[in-house]
């Protein structure tokens, strides 16, 4: 019981200041053998307790008027699982070593993947793979790291120095940057305080997954694959000097805040490269004693998140027909754009360049009329676009192959559909199997179904 530490039965300074507790972490299986009887407890012998009135109210918990409880909030944390969520134990053989697991994959790897499934009220089932995916990331972020030193050290050494002059000046702790008229810069700016805002809100309620996966998605889907693909250009030893060195600026102050932000989750590689970033220098002994960053609503952008989600819809879209077109990956081909607004029509012009770069297309042509009866054409809520590719083909060779990839889909098919009628082995095989040959059949179906079409259409 907490409060027998504190010289209860005797009135106390200890009691005034440290009872009741903030909070309890526990798991759900001893809810009522442990946490009720502590509160039952607790409520009989402190009912007469108060806590010290300015300790109180600067824990934010003024408005609390019974102190005789042993803590103010309870976190019921999941357990965990193996892959199949069964829970481990010896004689399965199922048990997992964490010291294992961290010598595999990482340390910050497997933080991360028990940080991303923790969500409320559900048990974690551990999965190597996710782990694998997450040893990835820290790569990732390594790799993005590089990228950025090697960049600094070319265009602009003294940004760290700069960048903490500007955060003492401006007194915030988001990421300092001069956005400047670039819609990149404005949109990455825009997206760092929005989900700074959204980490603090999931992390001050306990949702660890949501602040994970939400950083997750930012540095590796927007900062990463987005933002440094569209400033590459800027960086670029041809470029001009003030371009370069305000590219580089953003960059650094934004890979600074983000480590920050990360830090929490996956600690070891963040503090090495914060290091780095300061030459060993710098301004506080850890990384861990940095502010944790805070949303600076002044960097919100709405209408540059809006612009810049329909050129990645744009530009993910012409990715995708490449790829059900098979055009090589080498091959620049011209495309056909019709947008619907006028605003986006201006929209696609303006950055018509960095559509093309990482859209891997040659030119980009903007039609007056609608792309409806043109064969081949994709159509999405705001625009609708043609790839320009003609590929000649042998049809004989072409009818050939898909006759040859037909009997492969159909052997399979049936292959599935004799294991999904056998009583015996529904009986033993582990349900995700089960579900995992069906799914299988059925996407190959599909498949099934396009293929026979396109021999069809051959003759």
């Amino acid at each position: 019981m907490p409060f027998t530490t504190l010289g209860w039965p005797e009135k106390t300074r200890d009691q005034e200041v440290f009872y009741p507790t903030t909070l309890l972490i526990t798991a759900y299986e001893i809810l009522f053998f442990w946490v009720a009887r502590m509160i039952m407890f607790g409520c009989h012998f402190m009912r007469d307790h108060h806590q010290d009135l300015k300790l109180k109210q600067a824990s934010g918990w003024a408005d609390k008027k019974d102190d005789s409880v042993p803590f103010r909030q309870v976190y019921i944390h999941a357990l965990v699982r193996d892959a199949e969520r069964q829970k481990m134990s010896k004689t399965k053989g199922n048990v997992l070593d964490p010291l294992d697991i961290i010598q595999r994959f990482g340390t910050d790897a497997t933080r991360f993947t028990l940080a991303a499934m923790a969500a409320p009220g559900t048990d974690i089932a551990f999965s190597e793979s996710r782990t694998g995916g997450y040893r990835n990331f820290a790569n990732k972020i390594w790799n993005a790291a590089r990228f950025m030193f090697m960049n600094v050290e070319r265009i602009e050494p003294t940004v760290m120095e700069n960048i903490e002059a500007s955060k003492k000046v401006a007194e915030v702790s988001a990421a300092i940057g001069r956005q400047g008229p670039r819609l990149e810069d404005r949109w990455i700016f825009s997206r760092f305080n929005r989900v700074t805002k959204n980490v603090n809100e999931a992390l001050s309620a306990y949702r660890f997954h949501e602040a994970a996966n939400q950083i997750y998605d930012f540095f590796w889907g927007e900062f990463c694959d987005w933002y440094i693909e569209l400033i590459k250009p800027r960086l670029a030893e041809r470029a001009d000097e003030d371009t370069a060195r305000l590219a580089c600026v953003n960059l650094v102050s934004l890979f600074e805040g983000a480590l920050r932000l990360l830090h929490p989750v996956m600690p070891f590689i963040t503090e090495e490269i914060w290091q780095a970033m300061y030459e060993g220098r710098p301004p506080l002994k850890s990384i861990a004693l940095a502010e944790y960053p805070h949303a600076d609503e002044r960097q919100l952008d709405r209408a540059a998140e809006t612009e810049m989600a329909i050129l990645q819809d744009l530009i993910v879209s012409v990715r995708n027909l490449r790829a059900e077109l098979k055009i090589e990956s080498k091959l620049k081909v011209p495309i056909q754009v019709y947008a619907r607004e006028p605003e986006i029509r201006a929209l696609i012009g303006r950055n018509q360049g960095a559509v093309e770069r990482l859209a891997n297309v040659e030119t980009i042509s903007l039609t007056n009329g609608p792309l409806v009866d043109t064969l081949g054409a994709r159509h999405t809520a705001r625009f609708d676009f043609l790839v320009i590719y003609e590929k000649k083909i042998n049809l004989a060779t072409e009818r050939e192959r898909l006759r040859k990839e037909l009997e492969k889909i159909d052997k399979e098919i049936a292959n599935g559909k004799r294991q999904l009628s056998n009583e015996q082995f529904l009986a033993k095989a582990p349900a995700h199997v089960v579900d995992g040959i069906r799914k299988r059949t059925q996407d190959l179906e599909m498949q099934q179904g396009e293929t026979s079409r396109q021999l069809k259409a051959l003759g």
